[in-house]
């Protein structure tokens, strides 16, 4: 008997994965399973987009307090940008997201929601700044 989709997620999912294997397309829960697909997609987007809000945030810090600059904050910067380069390379097609004005802007907003309150980020523009391209550039520093 088929596992629900609805009521056990995980042995649904082991199923399609033995259907697809298998070749018998016919017992698949097709329209779930793309349903699912396109989730995947979107999961990676939102990973790409919570770790640039972190690669903001930190340029954002490190330009306005630049009393407080220290080897971390350069560190925490060179981790995000890795970690975006790496999903990048993994999923090439969302180096078309890092251009779209909408992106850029919602992860601007909430980058400065994370800084907002700290010193000297009162006044940070409501645009972002940075393209996404020049934020990933290894030797890019606001000052």
């Amino acid at each position: 008997m088929a596992a629900s989709y609805e009521n056990d997620f995980a042995e649904w999912t082991r199923e399609q994965a033995f259907w697809l294997r298998s070749g018998d397309l016919a017992l698949l829960d097709k329209q779930n399973l793309a349903e699912e697909v396109e989730n995947m997609a979107s999961g990676y987007r939102h990973e790409l987009a919570m770790r640039c809000v972190g690669l903001l945030a930190h340029l954002a810090r490190w330009q306005r307090q630049s009393g407080h600059r220290c080897g971390l904050w350069r560190k925490l910067i060179d981790i995000q940008r890795t970690q975006i380069l790496r999903m990048l390379n993994r999923a090439p097609s969302l180096h078309r997201t890092l251009r779209e004005a909408d992106f850029v802007q919602d992860v601007w907003l909430d980058a400065l929601m994370r800084v907002v309150g700290e010193d000297h980020c009162f006044d940070l523009p409501e645009t972002c700044p940075w393209s996404l391209e020049q934020a990933l550039a290894p030797d890019f520093f606001p000052d």
